[in-house]
């Protein structure tokens, strides 16, 4: 990665922009290749372009500006100007990023370990209060109840005057997506009702209505303050897509602090049938990834997020992370999705390295809403010590 100004791309407020250079780059499933053809597809609605629409040059690209403005968020972007040039157009058709401190808390929390849930809530279906509140008691926990918690979520939605009512021609607007019945509160609302800090990033606008205007992307949800910020746009594929990144930390009861990285990505669907096929997309963004978390491999860190792996765990993003997060338990193949007609995929996984004691990764038994089931693991902050035989990792 190489630094350079913030200028360029956004205004003052932004910390300031990295950049990555990308990596150079007969299914399991049948329905896999017809899945992600109707997504590819779908995916993005435009409205002609007109000759007196201004430049990419000239867009004043909402999305890189903060709220609140006094706050101190880092960029990392991908080293190729095409995708730059791609990037910013759907920038320029959201609302900034948004960060919610907690109102109060203890000078140092105390706290030996932290539940980290990964979720994609299908843009308001998921009922995320209704899990939080069984996280609370303990009923994903052999009823011990959770004190702490970060959660990862894909496809919140947020509906705000922030968002532009009205975008340029030809400027990218994908279709709204919104639940039938039951829709849940914004993200926004979502974080002050749970009492919790917000992290929380657009990566595409939902829908073109210019009358309660939405965007859609990844938001970080803790009960402790979220340090740190920052947003890694990932090489331009179908759609824009980011990864969101914090750190959290506290003091184990015996006194000794830690700190956890936890970073939030959503992939592409993209098949990249011209560009090198159906895996190409995702393990251009996974390399990107990596590049962008750096190679601090002592570091705890746990990336989760939605990867559309739509052939399953053996793609070749899935196995590059895993060589990557060396602590990455493993897991029962699981469908983490399911559509329409029976379809069903393992999209959703969770990775771990750093100092930190194993740990189980578990599929929740419902969906809430969603069309995604949420992971869970539940980590040790207090690594054991160096002459400690390894503890057995609960499959």
């Amino acid at each position: 990665m190489r630094a350079t100004s913030a200028a360029r791309h956004a205004p003052p407020l932004a910390a300031g922009v990295s950049r990555f250079r990308p990596a150079p780059g007969v299914a399991r499933r049948a329905g896999a290749l017809a899945i992600c053809s109707l997504l590819a597809l779908a995916s993005c609605a435009r409205i002609p372009a007109t000759t007196d629409d201004r430049s990419d040059g000239a867009s004043s690209l909402a999305c890189r500006q903060v709220v609140p403005p006094d706050a101190i968020v880092r960029w990392v972007e991908p080293e190729g100007r095409q995708d730059r040039d791609s990037l910013a157009r759907w920038c320029d058709t959201i609302g900034p990023v948004l960060l919610q401190r907690l109102a109060s808390q203890a000078a140092v929390p105390v706290s030996d370990r932290l539940a980290v849930m990964t979720w994609n809530v299908h843009v308001g279906s998921g009922n995320v209060a209704d899990v939080v509140r069984r996280l609370r008691r303990g009923e994903f926990t052999g009823g011990e109840p959770i004190e702490h918690f970060v959660l990862l979520l894909q496809e919140v939605y947020r509906r705000d005057t922030a968002v532009p009512a009205q975008i340029p021609r030809g400027f990218p607007a994908p279709d709204r997506i919104a639940a039938r019945v039951g829709r849940g509160p914004d993200i926004g609302h979502l974080a002050k009702d749970l009492g919790v800090a917000l992290f929380y990033v657009p990566a595409m606008r939902n829908g073109i209505a210019s009358v309660d205007p939405e965007d859609r992307g990844n938001a970080i949800l803790s009960t402790l303050d979220l340090r740190d910020p920052v947003v890694v746009e990932l090489p331009m594929e179908n759609q824009r897509r980011t990864a969101v990144l914090a750190t959290v930390q506290a003091q184990a009861r015996d006194g000794s602090p830690w700190t956890l990285r936890v970073a939030n990505v959503h992939l592409d669907t993209s098949l990249a049938i011209t560009r090198g096929g159906p895996f190409a997309a995702r393990r251009r963004q996974a390399h990107a990834l990596i590049d962008a978390l750096g190679a601090r491999t002592d570091e705890p860190t746990i990336l989760a997020g939605d990867f559309n792996t739509w052939w399953g765990p053996t793609e070749p993003a899935v196995n590059i992370l895993r060589s990557a997060f060396p602590q990455t338990p493993r897991t029962p193949n699981l469908a983490t999705w399911h559509g329409a007609l029976g379809l069903h995929a393992q999209l959703d996984y969770m990775f771990l390295s750093g100092a930190l004691a194993p740990a189980k990764v578990q599929r929740l038994s419902s969906r809430f809403g969603s069309d995604h089931y949420p992971l869970l693991a539940v980590v040790t902050l207090t690594p054991p010590p160096r002459d400690a035989p390894p503890r057995p990792v609960t499959q």
